[in-house]
């Protein structure tokens, strides 16, 4: 009787050793193993069913990670190019102007993503100065197309005038014509005439720049008209400010005084104006100590907004020096 016993017992459980043999193929990746055929209508083989079913559900899950991974690395790779694309519109050689001596210029923007909507751009024309630095609503894809548009406008509307009034006018009516999203962006629009040192500016709903002047740094005052690409046919309204050797004009969007800790705390313009006051007003150091410490104040937060800060300081020229 005991031989007759363990005959059973062996026979009844050699189906589950050829189940757990296959349950280790299995665990090892190798999901199209065939499963031993139990011919018993027990619960082994609800057993090998369910195993059944569990080798179809993995090897379907497998498929579709493969799929969803290859997806990733794609947007990955056109977020990259995207990326790249971004920052070629943006300048980003420097000195800028290595031949003149009357204007030292630098500027920086770091996105919250691998695209932004954080812009700055400038050029002369006519011994002027024309300079933007922007913030779009929203992160992102759909931020950085409005900020390509809006640094494309900016290059060809005040290539025809220099009132930074109408190429603000101008930009809004542009953003305004098709904006089904409604997004907007908000811009500081200046023109510094380099013979004269006077400077001509439009703010539409951004962050007052910093003027550095004299032994303290403040924001500069005027009129602050709504954000472009809000009301169509907006009449924008110039200020004027002139500008004495030495001084510098340091321009940032809200990443900066807004930037968090992990406790959620914001940077603040107390500690923007500590800095500026602290700091060398060359605007390369300017800009690279202000990053330091703000970076040092976020820590481990992830950056919540894009940050870009624009610093142009303005030097006398001597009598006998002219530029073409």
């Amino acid at each position: 009787r005991f031989y007759v016993c363990k005959l059973a017992i062996r026979r009844a459980s050699e189906p589950l050793k050829q189940l757990a043999a296959t349950a280790d193929e299995v665990a090892n990746g190798e999901f199209n193993t065939p499963l031993p055929d139990i011919k018993s209508k027990d619960e082994i083989h609800m057993l090998r069913d369910s195993f059944e079913n569990m080798q179809h559900s993995l090897t379907n899950y497998v498929e579709e990670l493969k799929t969803t991974t290859a997806q990733k690395a794609t947007m990955e790779s056109e977020l990259k190019i995207a990326h790249d694309i971004q920052m070629s519109m943006v300048p980003k050689t420097y000195p800028a102007f290595p031949e003149r001596q009357d204007l030292d210029i630098y500027g920086q923007v770091m996105p919250a993503k691998a695209v932004g909507g954080d812009l700055y751009d400038f050029f002369i024309r006519d011994d002027k100065l024309f300079f933007i630095i922007g913030d779009v609503s929203g992160k992102g894809v759909p931020a950085s197309l409005v900020m390509a548009v809006t640094t494309s406008l900016f290059r060809n509307i005040a290539t025809y005038t220099q009132e930074p009034n109408q190429i603000v006018y101008a930009i809004n009516e542009n953003l305004t014509a098709n904006n089904e999203t409604g997004m907007f962006v908000t811009l500081f629009v200046g023109m510094l005439d380099l013979t004269t040192g006077e400077i001509v500016y439009c703010n539409a709903g951004h962050n007052p720049p910093l003027l550095l002047a004299n032994d303290e740094a403040e924001e500069l005052e005027g009129e602050v008209n709504i954000a472009a690409g809000v009301i169509p046919d907006f009449e924008f309204i110039n200020d004027h400010i002139k500008f004495n050797p030495g001084d510098t004009l340091f321009l940032f969007t809200d990443g900066l005084n807004e930037a968090e800790n992990i406790d959620h705390e914001e940077y603040g313009m107390e500690r923007v104006l500590k800095v500026a006051n602290q700091t060398k007003r060359e605007p390369q150091t300017l800009i690279e100590s202000m990053t330091q410490q703000v970076q040092l104040f976020v820590g481990e937060a992830e950056q919540s907004d894009d940050l870009t800060m624009l610093a142009i300081e303005y030097k006398k020229i001597s009598n006998d020096e002219s530029y073409d």
